[in-house]
């Protein structure tokens, strides 16, 4: 027995295992050591599935916008033939809020755009400047076409001469603009052409700020589709809405000029005396919810007019280029105006600047983001179409999303679908906060924002692992003193039988 002991010893000694013959139950220290790392990885693993993680190490890269790749199917019945004639060369109207075309005439056709193209000068100066800079006139005005004759060395505003240039059509208002932040007009104009392409269109080319162009030139041109689009992207500028859609501004006097009081030249805003006969009926310039844009006018261009107004959830751009007279331009959207709203509306599918869904972030402070829409996604439907069954979708860009994530970032799509689940609109999802990169843990998946939840995980665990060691070691001990008990109540037993018949008889 003591031979067995000694060799029992020698093998711990030499890392083997150790075994006890305790009524035939065999224990290793190999295997409490196995056991005691299952339960580490077991607490692991439960405190990650409280926090919400599960352990990434995977190499991928963070989401890129690869786009839906979907086919769209039209929202809307749209058809021309009860369309309203226009004097204007060229002329669109559209959805302002989902770029449905709902009319068009010679639509893709380049013209001279005249002042209509201040819309594009002014978007780039609100993008770039701020408003209540001083800005010096770098020289005098010229006299050919509209101006507000301003003085070289005179001091405003750059509020003031916006309003001027979209209120007034100032030219020496835009041109200062351009020069004040490009130093030329021929510079600036090429800041006008990048933004209008980011605008979406697809046919124009602007040399100047102003639309002074009264010989032609080819290097100036535009065409309705684009203006309307470039129009669609400045009313989302909201100091752009507003000044459109003012009707009188006053510039204060300055040490070289006296106070100026300027008149919108947009007459549907405000004009309910005069008329214009519009589809053969008479009736006042004033439209009902018209909120902008700008009027235009060259011996070249002719009469033009871009146009918005607001009924509900509804805006409709309207333009009209080259009609036939100042009154003519106005008359043209007004019809253009009648005729969209009272066959189509928008439909909000989603609003924008909301918590529409979240999405899994790896290795940051925060192991979700909200995500959400810019703005609204819209849809445009026929007037008799009440939107049932228009369902939406979050599709997340394929990849892993780890952290930092940036505020505004694409992370996916939401795609609208009609009610026989076809594709009709969608969206880009951005994310409505920036998450920053986390700390270590957060490269198995634990955001920063769970340590806490991590670690009280951890603890609840490992007590509870604690607990049931407790429960089983006493309960082995029990059960190994029953079994002592038992073996010695079997000796006295064969011992009391053998002390009976000693000779086994």
């Amino acid at each position: 027995m003591m031979k067995a002991n000694a060799s029992a010893k020698n093998q711990v000694r030499k890392g083997c295992i150790l075994t006890v013959d305790l009524n035939s139950q065999t224990f290793s220290l190999k295997r409490s050591k196995d056991r005691l790392i299952k339960f580490t990885i077991y607490a692991l693993m439960m405190a990650l599935i409280l926090t919400g993680g599960a352990p990434s190490f995977a190499d991928e890269k963070n989401n890129t916008d690869q786009g839906p790749g979907i086919k769209l199917t039209p929202s809307a019945d749209i058809n021309w033939e009860d369309a309203p004639v226009i004097d204007g060369t060229s002329g669109i109207v559209i959805d302002a809020g989902s770029g449905e075309i709902l009319y068009a005439k010679n639509a893709y056709e380049r013209r001279d755009p005249a002042s209509i193209t201040k819309i594009v000068t002014a978007l780039v100066v609100l993008e770039t400047l701020d408003m209540d800079q001083k800005v010096t006139v770098p020289l005098n005005a010229d006299e050919t076409g509209t101006n507000i004759k301003l003085k070289k060395g005179e001091v405003l505003t750059v509020r003031q001469l916006i309003y001027a240039t979209l209120l007034e059509s100032a030219n020496d208002a835009a041109d200062t603009l351009a020069i004040t932040i490009s130093g030329s007009v021929e510079n600036f104009a090429q800041k006008m052409n990048e933004r209008a392409a980011r605008c979406g269109a697809k046919d124009t080319n602007f040399s100047n700020a102003s639309g002074l162009n009264t010989y032609g030139s080819a290097a100036h041109v535009t065409t309705a589709y684009d203006i309307a689009m470039i129009s669609r992207e400045a009313m989302n500028n909201k100091d752009f809405r507003k000044i459109v859609a003012t009707e009188e501004y006053t510039i204060p006097a300055t040490e070289l000029s006296k106070e100026r009081i300027m008149k919108n030249t947009n007459l549907c805003l405000y004009e309910e005396k005069k008329t214009v006969k519009v589809n053969g009926k008479e009736r006042p310039f004033k439209y009902e919810g018209a909120t902008g844009i700008k009027t235009g006018y060259t011996s070249t261009a002719g009469n033009c007019f871009c146009g918005s107004a607001v009924r509900g959830d509804t805006e409709l751009i309207a333009v009209s280029l080259n009609s036939t007279s100042k009154e003519q331009r106005f008359a043209d959207v007004m019809a253009l105006w009648d005729y969209g709203f009272s066959k189509y509306y928008t439909y909000v599918a989603a609003k924008g600047k909301e918590n529409l869904d979240e999405l899994r972030v790896w290795q940051g402070e925060k192991s979700h983001v909200a995500v959400g829409l810019s703005e609204d996604l819209d849809i445009t439907l026929n007037k008799d179409h009440k939107g049932g069954g228009i369902t939406v979708e979050t599709v997340k860009n394929d990849g892993i999303l780890k952290a930092p994530v940036e505020k505004g970032q694409s992370l996916g799509y939401l795609i609208a679908y009609n009610e026989d689940g076809d594709p009709v609109s969608f969206a880009k999802l951005v994310a409505m906060e920036g998450i920053e990169k986390g700390g270590i843990l957060s490269y198995i998946g634990i955001a920063d924002e769970n340590i806490l939840t991590f670690i009280i995980g951890v603890v609840i665990f490992l007590i509870i692992l604690m607990i049931i060691r407790i429960m089983m070691v006493r309960y082995r001990r029990k059960k190994k003193k029953r079994r002592k008990a038992e073996r010695e109540r079997h000796m006295r037993r064969k011992e009391w039988q053998k002390e009976k018949n000693p000779f086994g008889n």
